[in-house]
């Protein structure tokens, strides 16, 4: 492995100790004063990723599997894709998100699956159970991979380096899953340095995957010499704009003033610019306290019906509505995500009032008109998202007839809409989600 070789890793262990510059920025951390001294507090955050975590799952399952061409997607629907796959369909060429019947001619030998998403599930809560031990604050990221901020845990638990390897061996001995861990002050670099990892690997499957450390202040210059692709959750259009730029490395981004980024891209300009340079102060959140909630749809049939969408959304609105309750939260912001069937995406964000933004009326309201100002197209939609954000917390309960519990806030509006939402919140909570069902 090229890269990781230049580094210098030695028995499994890499750390990228380059030294930093005279006078360097100390970036994402915190300062407090204690009396007359100032302490810095350095964040340390891990990224873990299970790589192939799906298809690796089943080889656990069903041994003969292993070694196999493996590939996950939907039984049945006319234009499923590849949802995940192993590092041997990667090699013979199959692609996430590639349609099925395209990825079999492409690879003739290749073993179809249906999801499983207990066997996951019930792998994330096993590694979860690992993680819990050394993190107190853990931010899930899909199944089996999760951030975990291991700030001022050194005095316990010892370097966040050694805890990711303590980490890495107790998923291989209990549940037999090898992880790749990334190691960093920040959520974006030590994704990336999970990315670099299984890059280096050339995509084979291994049992003992390396620990990428980057040290505090060398966050740019571990950046500088990946592709832009290694920036964690970058937009298919951002990254075409680069491309179409020649823009191919992040450090030639990094490189760039600020007002030549925003000239082409004004509203992302600041954010592209500061994660190029290895810039992210986002906390690590655990699940209760996410800055956002989404709820998102893969149809198992490309579709433009429209009677069939709105049912969808609305479905979809609706739980995030019950997880705002729930939370005794109120969204200030909602918007709808469409993939369509050729791959292009839309999105449209729209507005919520303060005193109804957790009512279900409220959020279908705002789905349905930003669901018809993001479909300008003709071409059959295959997901669909709806999210919602800018959260204020509720304070008081919410009266209905006579004064029960209920998480609503005050700034909602005490009106029969308000009265009726408690009123279906508390028949589902009694007798099920499917007791109580609005038409589109």
């Amino acid at each position: 492995m090229r890269f990781l070789a230049a580094l210098g890793m030695t028995e499994g262990r890499l750390s990228l100790a380059i030294p930093p510059l005279p006078h360097s920025p100390i970036l994402n951390n915190r300062q407090s004063t204690i009396g007359n001294r100032q302490l810095r507090v350095f964040r340390s955050v891990i990224f873990i990723d299970p790589p192939a975590f799906c298809t690796t799952l089943e080889g656990l399952v069903a041994p003969a599997l292993r070694s196999r061409p493996l590939a996950v997607a939907a039984p049945g629907a006319d234009r499923a894709t590849v949802l995940a796959l192993s590092p041997e369909a990667r090699r013979a060429g199959i692609a996430r998100g590639m349609p099925v019947h395209r990825a079999r001619k492409v690879c003739p030998d290749l073993i179809l699956l249906p999801p499983n998403p207990r066997l996951y599930a019930r792998a994330s809560r096993a590694l979860h159970e690992i993680f819990r031990q050394y993190a107190p604050v853990i931010e899930p990221k899909g199944y089996g991979h999760a951030f975990l901020d291991l700030t001022g845990t050194a005095g316990l638990f010892g370097p966040a380096l050694d805890v990711g390897f303590r980490i890495q061996r107790e998923a291989r001995d209990r549940i037999r899953l090898p992880v790749s861990v990334g190691v960093a002050t920040n959520k974006l670099v030590s994704q990336a340095a999970t990315t670099v990892i299984k890059e280096e690997s050339d995509g084979s499957r291994t049992d003992a995957w390396p620990i990428l450390q980057i040290l505090l202040g060398n966050e740019a210059t571990f950046l500088a010499p990946q592709r832009v692709e290694v920036l964690p959750d970058l937009a298919p259009k951002t990254l075409q704009r680069l491309d179409d730029y020649q823009l191919e490395l992040i450090g030639e981004v990094a490189a760039l003033e600020e007002r030549q980024v925003c000239a082409v891209f004004p509203a992302e300009g600041p954010l592209l610019l500061a994660r190029a340079r290895g810039v992210d102060p986002r906390p690590v959140l655990p699940p209760e306290r996410k800055a956002e909630f989404r709820a998102v749809h893969t149809l198992s049939t490309d579709t433009n019906d429209l009677g069939l969408l709105h049912t969808l959304l609305r479905r979809l609105a609706e739980q995030l509505g019950h997880r705002l309750r729930e939370r005794q939260l109120v969204a200030r912001r909602l918007t709808v995500s469409l993939a369509y069937a050729d791959y292009a995406t839309a999105r449209q964000s729209l507005p919520l009032t303060m005193e109804t933004g957790a009512l279900d009326v409220e959020l279908w309201d705002a789905t349905r008109r930003a669901f018809t100002q993001a479909n300008r197209r003709t071409v059959a939609i295959r997901a669909v998202g709806v999210k919602v954000d800018r959260f204020l917390e509720a304070d008081v309960q919410l009266e209905l007839w006579t004064s029960p519990p209920n998480p609503l806030s005050t700034h909602v509006e005490r009106g029969e809409e308000a009265r009726l939402q408690t009123a279906v919140d508390r028949i589902r909570k009694r007798w099920g989600w499917k007791a109580v069902r609005a038409s589109a």
